[in-house]
């Protein structure tokens, strides 16, 4: 069965360019900048700032495709059926499985995050405890987990109210948190400490920490998307050149104020008060906050500011989170409970109240941040190479034009796919393999989606994307066998693994280009 847009027009159209940007924004200015920084600092030193300006780089030129796909096709959730329109419904399905894993565990990350910072003003809220593979981290209290549940029932009931509520939400969150963190970078700018932009890594250690730090960024630009997937949701006659025009603002935002963060952060690094030897990057915690930060130079104030602005900022993005987590399984559901719509609200209130009870599971087991981000990380970034660029490409080919088109696309495209390629490679291993393997576990699901079409139709559908499947196990054998710098076997050693992960990205980009287009033939 071919992909149907029709069910869009079930949704309530009351999405304009101010609410679409602050969707994109509110998705994409997380709870991440209010932690990240430190860790991209601990990898990369001063040079942490080039990690944030390849990030942008690599997310824009992606995001860039899906303005063009949503100037298009707008549509609620359009990773699934750009993908299964272009190179198949399996590759559909498993960009979808890979964003809803993606989207699914954000909401949670950012109640975990609210928690660990109202813990400063009621004690018990979080506690530690020793996780395989992760040691001994923070994790929710039973308090944490309940008061998390509430807040993410809250979210979801305002989410099946009307989906206009939720951008209304948005809009004032992002102001607020946008606020927070220019009061950061303001009043930061006071108390840098200018020595530390000279304090730079050791020349052979430099190139891969700039790299690893691309991988401590990428969750605070996922949410460039959110204009795209909630395109269906435009109004009506205006999502032409609104939804490109909503993801390149949202992006180009975000990236001048994260750029603008790190900056200030990395000067504000007080040694002597930290109790670290000067220069010694390494030694930050990765959890170091930029209210840490701001109470070791004595701004105490400033401090208050950005832990009311972490709270904020992370509830915002929970919430446009909510939002859009339900518009996957609704758009992916061909029928049944998932792809009911409310007779009065017009929104998919059983793939919100579904998402919620699974949302609240994860809570319930309380697995701690770093446990789900790189998770939430790899998943959602893989989906993008598969329903981004390549998708965008055999869509010229099908001679379907956009009202908003990428230059020079036919050279831009497979590098698009080779930066996504980039941004899950560099989390290193094992991150990598875990984040795959949760994307792979979509084979699984996808049989079992089909089990009345049967196993060997599902298989013809594997096979005839045995591109991907090369992509993906592809990917996790290069993470293995990389750099010891990524925390691999070193049988490649940096730089050049770069090279070889480039190839790889173009060839199976072109192979994936080559089925596509068969397809058609």
């Amino acid at each position: 069965m071919g992909v149907s847009l029709g069910k869009d027009s079930k949704l309530k159209k009351e999405l304009g360019l101010l609410q679409l940007t602050a969707l994109g924004l509110g998705a994409i200015i997380g709870a991440g900048i209010f932690v990240a920084p430190a860790a991209v600092a601990s990898m990369a030193g001063p040079l942490g700032i080039l990690s944030w300006v390849i990030g942008a780089a690599a997310m824009a030129l992606i995001a860039m495709f899906y303005a063009e796909l949503g100037s298009l096709k707008p549509t609620t959730s359009g990773f699934y059926v750009y993908a299964s329109e272009t190179t198949g419904k399996f590759s559909g399905f498993i960009s979808g499985w890979g964003t809803l894993i993606s989207y699914a565990t954000t909401v949670p990350i950012e109640l975990f995050t609210i928690m660990l910072y109202l813990s400063s003003f009621f004690p018990g809220l979080t506690t530690t405890a020793t996780l395989p593979l992760f040691g001994s981290v923070g994790v929710l209290s039973y308090e944490g987990i309940a008061a998390s549940i509430a807040l993410l029932w809250a979210l979801t009931l305002v989410n099946v109210i009307g989906v206009k509520y939720g951008g209304w939400y948005a809009t004032a969150t992002t102001g607020l948190k946008l606020a927070a963190v220019l009061s950061f970078v303001a009043g930061g700018f006071f108390l840098l400490h200018p020595s530390n932009y000279g304090l730079f890594l050791p020349k052979d250690q430099a190139g891969s920490g700039v790299l690893l730090g691309v991988s401590a960024t990428v969750f605070s630009y996922l949410g460039f998307r959110q204009p795209t997937d909630l395109g269906g949701e435009a109004k009506s006659g205006r999502s032409k050149y609104v939804l490109p025009l909503a993801t390149l603002l949202s992006i180009g935002i975000a990236a001048v104020v994260y750029v603008a963060v790190s900056t200030v952060f990395t000067g504000m690094i007080n040694w002597s008060a930290m109790g670290i030897a000067r220069g010694a990057w390494g030694s930050i915690p990765t959890e170091y906050t930029l209210a840490q930060v701001a109470s070791s130079n004595g701004a105490a104030s400033l401090a208050l500011l950005i832990t009311v602005g972490i709270i904020i900022s992370a509830l915002g993005t929970a919430g446009v989170y909510t939002t859009t987590t339900a518009r996957v399984p609704y758009q992916m559901a061909e029928s049944g409970p998932l792809s009911k719509v409310h007779s009065r609200y017009g929104t998919p209130y059983a793939s919100l109240l579904i998402i919620a009870v699974f949302q609240t599971f994860l809570l319930a087991l309380s697995l701690g941040y770093w446990a789900l981000y790189y998770v939430s990380t790899i998943s959602g970034v893989v989906s993008y190479g598969i329903s981004g660029p390549l998708a965008a490409m055999l869509y010229r080919v099908k001679g379907e034009k956009a009202g908003f088109t990428v230059p020079f696309g036919k050279v831009l495209a497979p590098l698009g796919f080779a930066a996504a390629s980039f941004l899950v490679y560099w989390s290193g291993w094992p991150y990598t393999g875990y984040g795959l393997a949760f994307v792979i576990s979509g084979l699984v699901a996808y049989v079992v989606t089909e089990r009345k079409r049967g196993i060997l139709a599902a298989t013809r559908d594997m096979a005839k994307a045995s591109w991907l499947l090369i992509y993906l196990f592809g990917l996790i054998l290069l993470s293995y066998i990389g750099p010891s710098a990524f925390n691999g076997l070193n049988w490649i050693p940096f730089p050049y693994d770069e090279l070889v992960v480039l190839a790889f990205s173009i060839a199976t980009y072109f192979l994936g280009y080559g089925f596509g287009r068969s397809r058609e033939a």
